[in-house]
């Protein structure tokens, strides 16, 4: 498996959904799994402490019983992005020669299109093997437009031998660049209904040290424009001034990637009075999300875009029901109105009104539980080796290497 984000120690929660899935494909009889996780680096300088941080990720480890193996390569910041499968080219093959020694694999399953999908078919043409490739967002909506970036893809989906889409929206955009649609399939992102499990909602709240006489409204992700956290804290303040008191907690911290939002959310926070009735956590562990989502009465997701949301059906995983945006895969999860409600636009008005009317009809926790019950890693993981397998007995015999 050829993925970028990949948990580590230090860092537990950077790209978990691809662990949760490649974990649950590794639980399969007569699936072996091993991780290659390709890092950029660059020398500790205060100057760039950003790129620098790829440095303290480990070169091996397992994590959750899978290997992983990561070949380090250099990384130019700010560039290095538009050029990162060929800069990172010599380190990854050589690293899977060396496996290839001992774990003599018979396909590549490459997460993002760009850029593991672009360097895991220039492995495949390497070690004759197919190519699986799962698009998972700005991968395919953002990346394709780039005209450094753009034709490497569409050359990838060309080569690939089959394709995963985690939303509707990704596989249409998958065809759009040539990936043959008979060979995509939209398989969403599943949920560990073990690790994620309703609370009482009353002692979680005691333990988190929030209210228990208002609603509250969690939002959980890195703090970004894209995620709407603006457009949430202004939809309560609306409620709030209207009447209709309500708490916000966001549970999220700077992001990786992208420009940090925390200031503004704090000096909106400090325009609309609303410091007694937004609280800020920080970035959580991921095994403690679960308390969260229980203490809410309700998730709110108001992204700009999204993929597969993993948060959301992390929330609807412990009962909690939800309001999104109509984009992506969030329309995707709530068309099943027993969930929550899509908003008409992305919008604070919109938004107020979402909260509203979730406030007025409050869902069956318990029933929200059961659907998501159906929608664990474990019915992931047949969905994807229905597509792994199909990859394997369809590669020509002509283009295999022993």
């Amino acid at each position: 498996m050829l993925s970028g984000p990949f948990p580590t120690e230090t860092q537990p929660g950077y790209g978990v959904f691809v662990k949760e899935r490649m974990r649950a494909v590794a639980n399969l009889p007569g699936y072996e799994v091993q991780i290659v996780s390709p890092v950029p680096y660059f020398p500790r300088i205060p100057a760039f402490k950003r790129w620098s941080q790829w440095a303290e990720f480990p070169r091996h480890e397992v994590v959750d019983g899978l290997t992983v193996t990561r070949p380090r390569f250099f990384h130019p910041p700010k560039i290095g992005g538009y050029f990162h499968p060929r800069l990172a080219w010599g380190p990854l093959r050589r690293a899977v020669e060396q496996i290839r020694r001992t774990f003599d694999f018979d396909l590549i399953d490459a997460h993002w299109v760009y850029p593991a999908g672009v360097m895991g078919t220039m492995l495949g043409r390497q070690f004759g093997k197919p190519v699986v490739m799962t698009g998972r967002g700005e991968d395919m909506r953002c990346f394709p437009k780039n005209q450094l970036m753009g034709p490497q893809i569409r050359k990838a989906l060309a080569r690939g031998t089959r394709f995963i889409a985690v939303s509707g929206e990704i596989a249409g955009l998958m065809e759009e660049n040539g990936a043959p649609s008979d060979r995509i399939r939209v398989i969403p992102n599943g949920v560990d209904c073990g690790k994620f499990r309703p609370g009482d909602p009353k002692q979680c709240r005691t333990e988190l040290g929030l209210p228990q006489d208002v609603p509250i409204v969690v939002s959980v992700g890195d703090l970004l424009e894209a995620k709407g956290f603006h457009l949430l804290i202004e939809a309560a303040a609306n409620l709030t001034c209207n009447g209709q008191p309500v708490h916000v907690v966001l549970v999220g911290g700077p992001g990786r990637f992208g420009r940090d939002y925390t200031r503004e959310i704090r000096s909106l926070v400090e325009a609309c009075g609303m410091q007694d009735r937004v609280h800020l956590a920080g970035r959580q562990p991921h095994d403690e999300l679960w308390k969260w989502y229980s203490a809410a009465d309700l998730f709110a997701l108001l992204s700009s875009r999204e993929g597969s949301p993993n948060v959301l059906m992390e929330a609807l995983a412990c009962g909690t029901p939800a309001i999104g945006t109509p984009v992506g895969g969030i329309a995707e999860v709530l068309a099943d109105d027993r969930l929550g409600e899509v908003i008409c636009e992305r919008s604070v008005a919109a938004a107020a009104d979402g909260l509203r009317a979730a406030f007025a009809a409050p869902r069956n926790r318990q029933q929200i539980r059961s659907i998501l019950e159906n929608r664990d890693w474990q019915q992931t993981a047949l969905a994807v080796k229905s597509v792994l397998d199909d990859a394997i007995d369809s590669f020509p015999s002509e283009c295999r290497t022993s």
